[in-house]
């Protein structure tokens, strides 16, 4: 797990000031690997070179044979690689078996070995979450990788045709000197909508992303783009219902055999625990593979009726996991925003409960730690699994009637409820109605703000409700803001997070066991962990879904209502202009949610200060 930069360039430029633009980027991603660094510059040939760098948390093999930038044997392919493979002990046979003599028991020594001997079709067998640039120094192609998820980041720029920067974040593109972060076009309007950026693309004019489940190879001018997976073929499938016992087999044994796959590790792994079903399944079979004695940890508020304290010291009793709460304590709010933002890769709306985790947890001595992420998305665990259908069951037969009388009604700017929000954005589909029930503004209403327009949204394919909505959970919040924020808001910290549920042999046996039938007074995901009676108990079965949440709104208003704030004066003076000052009044008056408030700050924030 680490921070990568890199600039390639095919047009004969001066190698010293490349070098001195790659060290200003090295320094940019150096929070995210405080256990050592390494800086090359290859050859590719007549007026080509690369210059490669890398920060490294060290995980696996933490010896010097570890290090990155690391070359092939034959010394022909050079990789900085970010991430961690699991699969990387039983990859090694294969290579052994062909005669390389392995210097290392590091993961990065056989991503560079496969990627010299198969190319960019080597990643099919990695499994893990891993971004990476391989350089040939024979041909002079560079090779861009992303693991199937998106778990870890990788985006690039082209400032001219010949020359290619590429960055574990777009701040360490723009910290280079030759390139500038701007908003691109529409990129303010879609944040406000949806409260994130869409996985394929970036915030950022002009900066690519390597799109999640790609490789990309580049020589000069020429652009190679290829995808090796797709999960929305997964979902969007008919399945019928099986009985649950038939499904759950092998739903289980997935899970625990992915658990035990990222246990692998030089360095202790903890569990993050809540107090919901998916860290406590998690804490279930780590402990077992692990034979007893691992460690799990909660971050608490305490005196909060937000607090997940007591539901989390039960879970780990139940499982056996010595466990440690981690309090917050009274926070300095002004410092913590400076060093949230100064972590934003790119705009969202969701991450400041990461970010207080992920810095909690460090700060009490976490290096890796395995968590729950997922498991709402695969199994039907959120309101929206059952609130969406229901909705367009009610709305479908009033459709062209709603979307006449959307036509005459744009842009109301003060929504009461989310249910004349839904009603408001006239949906056509299920899909629809999905993108107006997590959204955060209408559509009428950030156009209106941003002064952008927004896109038609295409529809997916057919499937039932379920795997409809699945879908979408997974790719439109999971994929494009869940892990994002994951990466960004605990590597800002030297904080490695794992997430054994966001896997594809996970995904496909959750995908090939079909469809199962919520028990009375149980969701979806309550009802399949209810057939793992060792691994989950009745009380925790019973546990309301809440998760950990920061008191921004009141945060908020404390701030935006005191004529001198003693804390956030930043936020109130930002949106004290048109069109913001407008959304703070309905704010403050109750007809606003404070995700709507914290929106508009953002996207004002980072607006001024990239």
């Amino acid at each position: 797990m680490c921070g990568i930069a890199g600039i390639v360039d095919w047009g004969g430029r001066e190698v010293p000031p490349l070098a001195a633009a790659l060290e200003r980027m090295d320094r940019a991603v150096a929070m995210r690997g405080p256990d050592g660094e390494g800086c090359v510059t290859l050859s590719g040939g007549p007026g080509v070179s690369a210059l490669f760098a890398h920060r490294r948390l060290a995980i696996l093999d933490r010896s010097e044979a570890g290090r990155q930038p690391m070359a092939s044997v034959d010394g022909r392919h050079w990789v900085t690689f970010n991430g961690e493979l699991y699969n990387f002990k039983d990859l090694q046979a294969p290579l052994r078996d062909a005669g390389v003599e392995l210097r290392s028991e590091s993961d990065t020594e056989v991503l560079v070995e496969f990627l010299a001997r198969e190319g960019r079709d080597a990643v099919s067998r990695f499994r893990g979450m891993f971004a990476f640039a391989s350089w040939d120094t024979t041909t002079g192609r560079l090779t861009l990788g992303r693991d199937r998820f998106g778990i870890k980041p990788l985006v690039f720029v082209r400032p001219a045709p010949d020359l290619l920067l590429f960055a574990s974040t777009p701040q360490a593109l723009a910290a280079s000197g030759l390139c500038r972060l701007r908003p691109a076009p529409g990129g303010r309007a879609e944040f406000l909508a949806h409260g994130s950026v869409p996985a394929h693309r970036s915030f950022w004019d002009g900066v690519q992303v390597v799109t999640l489940g790609t490789t990309v190879v580049v020589q000069g001018a020429s652009v190679d783009v290829r995808s090796y997976y797709s999960v929305e073929t997964r979902w969007r499938r008919p399945d019928g219902e099986r009985p649950l016992n038939e499904v759950a087999s092998p739903i289980r044994a997935a899970i625990d055999e992915s658990v035990s796959a990222h246990l692998v590790s030089d360095v202790p792994v903890a569990v993050f625990l809540s107090g919901g079903l998916d860290s406590a399944v998690i804490a279930a079979s780590a402990q077992a593979h692990a034979g007893g004695g691992l460690q799990s940890f909660t971050v608490t508020m305490p005196g909060s009726g937000l607090d997940e304290g007591d539901a989390a010291r039960e879970t780990a009793a139940a499982t056996g996991l010595t466990h440690t709460d981690v309090a917050l304590g009274e926070l300095d709010r002004d410092q913590l925003l400076d060093e949230f933002f100064a972590a934003m890769a790119q705009p969202t709306v969701d991450g400041l409960n990461t970010f207080v985790v992920g810095r909690a947890a460090s700060m009490a001595g976490v290096r890796v730690a395995l968590t729950g992420v997922g498991g709402d998305e695969l199994f039907g665990g959120y309101p929206s699994f059952v609130d969406v259908p229901r909705l367009y069951r009610v709305l479908r037969p009033w459709g062209p009637l709603i979307r006449a009388g959307a036509a005459w009604c744009p842009g109301s700017r003060s929504r009461a409820d989310k249910l004349g929000a839904i009603v408001r954005e006239a949906p056509r589909s299920l899909d629809d109605v999905w993108w107006a029930y997590r959204g955060i503004w209408s559509r009428a209403d950030a156009e209106r703000l941003s002064g952008e327009s927004l896109p038609t949204r295409a529809t997916g394919a057919d499937a039932s409700a379920f795997n409809v909505i699945r879908d979408l959970e997974w790719r439109q919040f999971l994929e494009r803001q869940l892990l994002p924020d994951a990466d960004a808001f605990t590597m800002c910290r030297a904080l490695e997070l794992r997430t054994p549920l966001v896997d594809h042999l996970v995904v496909d046996a959750v995908a090939g066991a079909g469809r199962w039938r919520a028990a009375s007074g149980l969701n979806s995901k309550a009802t399949l962990f209810s057939a793992w009676p060792d691994w989950v108990t009745p009380a925790m079965l019973r546990r309301k879904k809440q998760g950990f949440v920061l008191p921004v709104d009141q945060w908020l208003r404390t701030a935006l209502s005191e004529p001198r704030p003693r804390v956030w004066a930043d936020v109130k003076a930002r949106l004290a202009e048109p069109p913001y000052d407008e959304v703070v009044r309905q704010f403050l008056s109750g007809r606003l949610h404070w995700s709507r408030v914290w929106s508009v700050y953002v996207l004002a924030r980072l607006g001024d200060v990239r």
